[in-house]
């Protein structure tokens, strides 16, 4: 059976416990306690309780110890050999709020109970309470989230993810989240005023609240999370180009979140160079899609270059050196383009990229070393790709 923390006014000691049954030791409630870092440890709860434990009141305090097979045989889970042995043993015992307390021994619940589950949450908390706090302190990163909408849809960036993606590698000190979100900008992407607005607010917001910290040796590390129309990504990579200790995250759809996916297979990159020369050219990202030129034709009879990745698919960039790898050939391939094409080349970027390679892509450009790109957004409202953003040594 469970024994609410609340009996005990003045420390996690033993009480008494009705029927003669063993007190749990005071040792054995502080190594729960600690195991599972003051929190309910029933799934998708995660309640602090330590706030009750300290406030001194006991009809304040909502903890209680459950057990995963009762103390007595004829209790929830209750067992004749086990219940006896197992009656003090933390790893019988569950750190839970009130509310799950009586769930997981209510009558008309324990078969949706068996302790088989309740001992998977317990394992699975306390794997996560040892992850989260063995993270080393000079681990600390600050995250920056930028999310604007895109099209009809907002494009909210959860700290939740963030927090989950970053453990157990790092984790987001205090005062470390970092927001450009715009989403509550109420205006449609086909305005012409949307482009300029949003980038005039991207950089004023960089400049205030990365920039001038970075300057003041605030910020040491950066975790970029950017959910937004792909030209505001790449001048959020042009921000931050000359910030090395910057990670750029990815949003995978499947499973979703932010954490790579190590074990996917690698992506292969291929560049595509045409015969024809001119001080125009443009430049397919076929990386979420391929990008038939009939959709480039009112540039005229332009040089296309295309960037691709085989089997292109809207969540292709899952492992950390995929994303590595195609701002090496995105590099690489500018620097082809300015050596056949000459100094005073213009590139026109067709994006169909996901948005982590849009934020390396604007990373990866140099003013001094690359020519000038003009990127394009795809919009249906107005029917097709439409020029968004210009990034030249000047901006």
């Amino acid at each position: 059976m469970a024994k609410k923390a609340a009996q005990s006014v003045t420390s996690l000691g033993a009480t008494k416990r009705a029927g003669g049954r063993k007190p749990i030791p005071y040792n054995t409630r502080a190594l729960l306690w600690a195991r599972a870092a003051g929190r309910c440890q029933y799934t998708g709860c995660n309640r602090s309780l330590i706030g009750d434990l300290l406030s001194g009141s006991p009809n304040a305090n909502l903890a209680a110890i459950a057990h995963i097979v009762a103390d007595s045989e004829r209790g929830p889970r209750g067992d004749a050999v086990l219940s006896p042995k197992l009656a003090v043993a933390v790893e019988n015992l569950m750190l839970v709020c009130d509310v799950h307390h009586r769930i997981i021994d209510s009558h008309d619940r324990v078969a949706d109970h068996p302790a088989s589950r309740l001992m998977e949450m317990k394992r699975l908390h306390e794997e996560r309470v040892e992850i989260v706090t063995g993270v080393a302190e000079d681990h600390g990163c600050h995250a920056v989230r930028f999310a604007a909408r895109i099209g009809d849809n907002e494009s909210p960036v959860g700290k939740g993810m963030i927090q989950s993606s970053l453990s157990p590698d790092r984790y987001v000190v205090a005062g470390g989240w970092i927001d450009l979100d715009v989403v509550n900008l109420d205006l449609p992407d086909h305005d012409p005023a949307f482009w300029a607005i949003h980038l005039r607010n991207l950089r004023r917001g960089f400049t205030e609240k990365v920039r001038g910290r970075m300057e003041r040796s605030e910020i040491e590390r950066l975790a970029v999370f950017g959910l937004a129309p792909i030209p505001l990504l790449f001048e959020l990579g042009r921000l931050i180009s000359d910030i090395s200790n910057a990670e750029v995250r990815q949003l995978l759809r499947d499973p979703k979140g932010w954490s790579w996916a190590e074990n996917s297979r690698p992506v292969r990159y291929t560049v595509s160079e045409p015969a024809g020369s001119g001080r125009l050219v443009a430049l397919k990202l076929e990386i979420s899609a391929s990008i038939h030129d009939d959709r480039l034709a009112f540039l005229g009879a332009v040089p296309v270059w295309s960037i691709t990745a085989v089997g292109a698919h809207n969540d292709i960039m899952r492992r950390r050196e995929d994303l590595a790898e195609f701002a090496k050939v995105f590099r690489g391939t500018l620097d082809a383009i300015k050596s056949k094409h000459g100094e005073d080349v213009e590139v026109h970027i067709f994006p169909a990229a996901p948005v982590s390679a849009a934020i390396e892509a604007g990373r990866s450009w140099q003013p001094k070393a690359h020519p000038p790109l003009v990127i394009y957004d795809q919009n249906r409202t107005l029917g097709g790709f439409v020029q968004a953003h210009a990034i030249k040594q000047e901006v």
